[in-house]
């Protein structure tokens, strides 16, 4: 019993000598910055850089297939007698570098689809509208085809907005009409950064009135549109155009009539 008092007492001690010593100091050691301090990414200036791009040149069989019906043409011949007026078939894209035998057949190039696809009212041709050393980002063309769907604003430093009037003749469409002032009423971006918010809105689409806006549209027959496309340095149009028909082969075919052209728009690219 005595000797267990005595290893208890002994115990005790010790506890309380080690409870009362100083703490033993770390070894010093690498010191990390702190993970929640992080500095600020460095902003890049974006640099352009010009590379030579080549306008694509359909061939003869191609033409033929973006030339509209006899049918379509005798039957507009009237309104296409009007100025800024015109009538063209376009293709959505297709496969980019395995044609098929039906393609082969038709004259079709891998090329052509994204040819096809695009068309400027400005220029009044097919295509990106590109050639020699250019920016490749800034095409000019202001509607696209698309997985049944009609785009705008879809080159770089450019902004777009499509509105469908409805089954409305085309003859009678104007700056004025109701719908069409939602776009009239469009000023264009002062810099960079408005611009990037005008995009955004355009893309998610916003309504005004009773219709809606947006740089994407569904594809249907005997619908009347009207885009307004705003091009940085190039251009700024208003144009109307009115599906006539789709072919089970893909093919869309508008008539179109530019209702007005406004003067050219000029904001501060990113890089300034």
């Amino acid at each position: 019993m005595c000797r267990v008092l005595f290893v208890l007492f002994y115990l005790g001690a010790f506890l309380t000598a080690a409870a009362q010593a100083p703490p033993i100091e770390p070894e010093a050691g690498p010191r990390y910055p702190e993970t929640s301090a992080r500095e600020e990414p460095v902003r890049r200036t974006l640099v352009r850089r010009n590379v030579w791009v080549s306008e694509y040149e359909p061939n003869s069989l191609e033409k033929q297939l973006l030339t509209p019906s006899a049918e379509d043409e005798e039957q507009l011949q009237q309104f296409l007698r009007l100025p800024d007026t015109g009538l063209i078939k376009m293709f959505p894209p297709g496969r980019r570098r395995v044609v098929s035998i039906s393609d082969l057949a038709s004259g079709r190039r891998p090329g052509f689809g994204g040819y096809a696809s695009m068309y400027s009212f400005s220029k009044e041709k097919h295509g990106h509208g590109l050639h020699g050393y250019v920016d490749p980002r800034l095409g000019w063309a202001e509607l696209r085809v698309l997985n049944g769907r009609f785009f705008t604003g879809f080159t770089g430093e450019s902004l777009g907005v499509l509105v469908a009037l409805g089954d409305v003749p085309l003859e009678t469409v104007t700056a004025e009409t109701y719908g069409v002032t939602g776009l009239t009423n469009i000023i264009p971006p002062a810099d960079y950064f408005e611009a990037a918010t005008l995009s955004k809105r355009n893309r998610a689409g916003f309504a005004l009135e009773r219709f809606r806006y947006g740089s994407s549209l569904p594809v249907a027959p005997n619908m009347t549109y009207v885009l307004r496309s705003t091009s940085n340095k190039r251009s700024d149009v208003l144009v109307g155009f009115r599906v006539i028909r789709v072919d089970e082969n893909g093919s869309v075919t508008l008539v179109w009539r530019k209702l007005k052209v406004y003067p050219k728009p000029g904001w501060k690219r990113r890089s300034d």
